[in-house]
């Protein structure tokens, strides 16, 4: 009985989010998360305490995930860098349209909550930084090996990619620049060899 909780719990926090990634966490009523999730509001409230406590286990959810997506790219990989290239072209070639949203949750939280004193604004931020010192040990191992230079930090090199990769989803967040998607994320990772 325990693990069909459990297994219950992480999937309406997964539909959850996909629902707070699409809307946005202001814009998602408790009737849509009532539709989405077919939970009543009074068991939304009982299991997570508030459509906030939803959100904030939400978040979180999408965090493991794009780390999970990350690490099966590497699996796959013979390179860190490699790796890291092919998660980019998955989500900005080959996912974007499975993606309720092409901007990143992360992102669309941090500027969602203008109330710096917000818990959910804090948790963003944090959230965000967690997820840039994950990078940050990629870009170090990718050092070790020789992949890259030695000269930039790799707190720097994992500042350059979550610039780039915002950057180019959010670009590619219009019609008519498919075919210029492959030759940017190539030039990301060229100039990222380069530094």
């Amino acid at each position: 009985m325990v693990n069909k909780v459990k297994f219950e719990r992480e999937t309406v926090v997964r539909l959850a989010s996909q629902l707070f990634w699409e809307k946005g966490f202001n814009a998602t009523s408790t009737r849509d998360l009532q539709d989405a999730i077919n939970m009543r509001p009074g068991s939304i409230y009982s299991a997570f305490g508030s459509k906030e406590g939803l959100y904030i286990e939400s978040l979180k959810n999408y965090t493991m995930q794009i780390e999970d997506q990350i690490k099966t790219c590497l699996l796959a990989s013979p390179t860190i860098i490699g790796g890291l290239q092919t998660f980019v072209e998955n989500v900005i070639i080959k996912d974007k349209k499975n993606a309720p949203s092409a901007i990143c949750m992360l992102v669309k939280a941090n500027c969602e909550f203008a109330d710096e004193d917000s818990c959910l604004y804090s948790l963003s931020l944090d959230l965000s930084d967690k997820f840039e010192d994950y990078l940050s040990d990629l870009f170090a191992q990718a050092i070790a090996r020789e992949e890259l230079k030695g000269e930039v930090s790799p707190k720097d090199y994992a500042r350059f990619f979550k610039v780039q990769f915002t950057g180019l989803r959010g670009y590619f967040n219009r019609p008519g620049v498919e075919e210029l998607a492959q030759p940017m994320i190539d030039q990301m990772f060229k100039i990222m060899r380069a530094l």
